[in-house]
């Protein structure tokens, strides 16, 4: 409404103007010359500093899944110097990978032992009320984002890593796999070894539960070993 009240503004203000269609046509002209440049004021302010406008925040929850099959990685791309980092994710094992919004958008990662996430706050310009929205929703510019906050929920057993960080972490299991599996071998037995030792109850029924627990921690640990490797 507000580009078609300045066109209308123009026009009159125009045929006021050259048209002595009574002796006030002047002061007329010069009526609707004010309109129009108040609208062009107001569209101004609107579009530079939001005028009529509020921020609307919305709040998306997602889960997060490890970007690699081998260990529970969150990668990120390097831009320029590798300052500005673009984290990719996974939403389920199913998923593609996506990549957070570069534009307006700020990013970070938080450990703790809650189960991985993603959570993604919007904060976007609307209009204030319906009369705003009439008066201005021919510029288009409800809904503009104002800026995204990207926030990563990961565990202690999770590694941030680059993704040239992370081919060469794949280049180094293969490269190593059969180490890596005699030094799983050999940590599971001693661990297995020094529990049954030190808890005489011990029901060997419980066996295979452990075996699959020392075998996890043992994994990772080898792999936290090759991270330390290509962080270097």
């Amino acid at each position: 409404m507000s580009v078609i009240l300045v066109i209308i503004s123009l026009i009159l203000m125009f045929v006021f103007a050259v048209v002595p269609l009574n002796k006030y046509h002047i002061l007329i002209a010069l009526f609707f010359f004010v309109v129009a440049g108040a609208n062009v004021a107001a569209i101004v302010a609107n579009d530079t500093y939001h005028f009529g406008m509020k921020i609307q925040k919305e709040t998306k929850n997602y889960n997060l899944v490890s970007a690699s099959d081998k260990t529970n990685l969150l990668l990120y791309k390097a831009l320029g110097n590798g300052s500005e980092k673009v984290y990719v994710y996974k939403t389920n094992k199913n998923a593609k990978m996506q990549h957070v919004e570069t534009e307006d958008s700020s990013y970070k990662y938080k450990v703790s032992n809650n189960k991985p996430s993603l959570k993604l706050v919007e904060e976007r310009y609307v209009y204030k009320n319906n009369w705003y929205k009439f008066f201005f929703g021919n510029l288009g510019n409800n809904n503009l984002i104002k800026h995204r906050y990207y926030t990563f929920n990961i565990n202690n057993d999770w590694n941030v890593l680059s993704t040239s960080q992370a081919n060469k972490l794949n280049k180094l299991i293969k490269a190593n796999k059969d180490n890596i599996k005699k030094e799983i071998a050999k940590s599971v037995k001693l661990n297995l070894m020094t529990y049954i030792k030190n808890n005489p109850n011990f029901n060997p029924k419980d066996k295979q539960k452990l075996i699959n627990k020392f075998k996890a921690q043992a994994t990772q640990a080898e792999i936290n070993k090759l991270v330390q490797q290509v962080k270097q």
